[in-house]
């Protein structure tokens, strides 16, 4: 493309110029305001236009509306071969203007539906444009060309179809798909009063709830909510451009007014008809109207890239107030693979810390919070504040398949997993790893109580960390197999291992799965679900044989008969798991395979909780 002239480096002279050196496009930049153009220039957005610079093939005039059919008309008689757009935000007049000008058919208006709260270069972003409708508003349509204030609409039809076609149209349709924008072809008069309604009566509405809050004490304002934020986010805008604006589109922005003050009066008198009678039934209606047909408003407009209205859930993720944390937030939501439809911050009254509102697809919720909470964030799911997913206690000896079936589990129920086992071997590693006689009672578990231990909650990423290092397969050495139970058995190490196992168990809201010795009966007596699973001496070796040495011939069950029937025969002193408690389902899976015992487990729970 062959140098592209920006007259105008405001925000979307200059985020447009920024987007088009970011594609290679040679950019030359134009503006009354030695300043600004300068400002445009250092941020990236194109060089400074010179008296001898090459003839450009597209101007675009991005200028305020009341100057924009000045410089559309000058810019036609300087550049004798170029295509010249607007991008000024109201169309009828400026098109009004330019119509029957020399060269006026090289000229179509159009409008980027974009923009930001602040104005100016320093507010520019090359992204501003994608995704964003880029409405075209080619010359003689509807009613001529003419403002059309005073005649009725005329059909736009064959006329806009006609306008659609010619080449400065479609010149001006790929140079906005260029910029990521999305092109819709539409009349003057059409665009001036959508955009009444979708743009200038929203930062009018905004700015005056914002301007009733200028002589509110600061105590009351201390305790604004998202709620006023959001209705005045875009209220910080430039006056003085928005005067103009609303001003080139006077007559559709007063008709909306219009009848958003009808229905502001209306509103007002129920509301004062309480002041009697608080609860007067037209107190009650006319609110409730209000509200209603608001609802019906909000479920009008279209979802992302201007597709059909869609619902989504929302999921909350409390955020502490610490360098780097957001970004966490955003890259693990990305590594679960759930992509964010919508976003908004807030910061909670009296706390270090934001609640960021991740909306997804309904269907994306609860995987999304259950894996969120796996990775250690507090989160809540809309809907569901007083939500407790359900606790499964899987107990059992050794080699009768209680991870391989948590695992499933939780996978299949959505669920956090586990493995208090693996708790015990950390510990008996971390002893050892300090040189600790693991028969020094008091020494093992004073080491126990301060040691870090990182216990993964993902069925699938066991990933344990202890003291800083992986220790997740050194745990499952043949070697300290052979002495776990030395701290297993340690009842001051079993206390202090059943205090971390319930807080991790007490703080998984949306539902946990754990298994180990005790669970059942000591750790988590009152869990939901609570199974003893069993499988007969011969089935246990052969397991524990084919998952540690990968045979069950003779010599690998020989070599782990110590590691099973010993180690049960130890933790079975302070332990009992052999048989089933008063409340515990006993499942035995010698004859089962994983899939049937999966589902014998999850058969018991109730089918509102799965």
């Amino acid at each position: 493309m062959n140098p592209v002239r920006i007259v105008g480096s405001g925000l979307l002279g200059a985020s447009l110029g920024l987007r088009l050196r970011q594609l290679g496009v040679e950019v030359q930049l134009e503006d009354t305001s030695p300043a600004a153009l300068a400002l445009a220039r250092d941020l990236g957005a194109g060089q400074i236009a010179a008296e001898d610079s090459e003839e450009p093939e597209l101007v675009v005039v991005a200028t305020p509306p009341d100057v924009a059919a000045d410089v559309v008309r000058e810019s036609l008689d300087r550049f004798s071969r170029a295509l010249v757009t607007d991008i000024a935000s109201v169309k009828a007049r400026v098109v009004e203007e330019v119509e029957g000008h020399p060269g006026a058919d090289r000229y179509v208006g159009s409008h980027p539906m974009a923009g930001r709260e602040r104005s100016g270069a320093l507010a520019a972003d090359a992204d501003l444009f994608i995704g964003r409708p880029w409405v075209i508003t080619p010359i003689g349509t509807e009613s001529g060309g003419r403002s059309g204030s005073e005649t009725e609409e005329a059909p736009a039809g064959a006329a806009t179809e006609e306008a659609a076609g010619s080449d400065v149209v479609l010149a001006v349709q790929q140079f906005a798909l260029s910029v990521g924008a999305l092109p819709v072809v539409m009349s003057p008069q059409t665009h001036d009063r959508s955009a009444a309604v979708v743009s200038h009566m929203p930062q009018l509405v905004s700015s005056l709830v914002a301007g009733a809050l200028r002589d509110v004490p600061p105590e009351t304002l201390g305790l604004a909510g998202q709620g006023l934020r959001d209705v005045t986010r875009i209220a910080h805008s430039d006056s003085r451009l928005w005067a103009t604006i609303v001003a080139g589109n006077a007559r559709e922005v007063a008709r909306v007014l219009k009848e958003i003050s009808a229905n502001l009066d209306r509103l007002i008198a129920a509301v004062e008809a309480g002041v009697d009678d608080p609860f007067a039934l037209g107190v009650l209606s006319g609110v409730s109207e209000a509200i209603r047909k608001g609802n019906e408003g909000v479920e009008r407009i279209p979802g992302k890239h201007g597709g059909a209205p869609r619902r989504y859930g929302n999921v909350f993720v409390l955020v502490p107030d610490e360098p780097g944390m957001l970004g966490r937030l955003f890259a693990e939501v990305g590594e679960i693979g759930v992509n964010i439809e919508d976003l908004s911050l807030e910061h909670t009254i009296g706390r270090e810390a934001g609640r960021a509102m991740l909306s997804v697809l309904p269907h994306e919720t609860m995987r999304l919070a259950v894996a969120l909470e796996r990775r250690g964030w507090r989160v809540v799911v809309e809907g569901k504040e007083n939500h407790v997913g359900v606790v499964i206690a899987l107990d059992g000896p050794s080699g009768s398949g209680k991870s391989t079936v948590s695992k499933k589990v939780a996978e299949r129920l959505g669920l956090s997993y586990l493995d208090t086992g693996a708790m015990y071997r950390a510990a008996a590693w971390h002893c050892e790893r300090r040189g600790i006689d693991l028969d020094d009672l008091d020494a093992v578990a004073e080491a126990t109580v301060a040691m870090p231990l990182d216990m993964p909650l993902d069925p699938n990423d066991q990933r344990i960390v202890c003291d800083g290092v992986d220790v997740t397969q050194a745990i499952r050495e043949s070697e300290l197999s052979r002495v776990v139970s030395k701290v297993a058995t340690n009842l001051r190490v079993r206390a202090e291992m059943k205090r971390r196992q319930r807080e991790i168990i007490a703080a998984a809201h949306m539902g946990i799965i754990a298994e180990g010795r005790d669970i059942a009966t000591v750790v988590a007596p009152d869990a939901d679900v609570r199974v003893l699973l069993t499988a007969s001496e011969a089935t246990r070796l052969a397991r524990r044989a084919r998952e540690v040495r990968g045979s069950d011939d003779a010599d690998a069950l020989e070599a782990t008969r110590d590691e099973v029937l010993r180690r049960d025969a130890d933790d079975s002193t302070v332990s009992e798991f052999m048989t089933a408690k008063d409340g515990v389902t006993e499942i035995d899976s010698s004859a089962l395979g994983i899939d049937e015992v999966v589902e014998a487990v999850v058969s018991l729970v109730p089918k509102e909780r799965r």
